[in-house]
């Protein structure tokens, strides 16, 4: 009696371990915004640039994101994402970048708005709580609130 009760559990957790894996889905449909500022070493000291930046998800396995300056100056970008055993990767199909008309741009602002200086790929992902999430790459990192929408 005991081998047909374990025989049965067995097959059993088999099944249902084989069906959330068939219907599990590695996309989600959720809205990250990061408000950060960074310090830039000037002549006269340092100076503060706000920067806001949003990461929205789609189920379809798209993103959007983009990233601003308190000036309004940055880039938006858009593509497919995936994530994999080494963190979250944005492949970006399309980029543009964002400069208020007739503004004259300082080398950071430069390199700001250029989608290249950003890292894409093995983004590491550090969720502190349900609405506060590290995205941690290469580069820099930024506390992301969940927006619900």
């Amino acid at each position: 009696m005991n081998k047909i009760i374990c025989s049965v559990s067995i097959i059993t957790g088999m099944l249902v371990g084989g069906l959330s894996a068939y219907t599990s889905s590695p996309t989600m449909n959720r809205s990250f915004e990061s408000k950060t500022e960074i310090i830039v070493p000037t002549r006269q000291g340092s100076e503060n640039i706000g920067l806001l930046t949003q990461l929205n998800f789609k189920r379809s396995g798209q993103y959007e994101m983009y990233f601003l300056t308190d000036d309004l100056i940055g880039f938006n970008v858009s593509g497919q994402y995936g994530f994999s055993s080494n963190g979250l990767s944005l492949m970006p199909s399309s980029a543009e970048r964002v400069i208020p008309h007739g503004k004259e741009l300082s080398i950071i602002e430069t390199m700001f708005s250029q989608h290249g200086m950003h890292s894409m790929e093995d983004l590491k992902i550090i969720r502190l709580d349900d609405d506060n999430t590290i995205l941690v790459a290469p580069r820099y990192s930024y506390l992301y609130s969940s927006v619900y929408i």
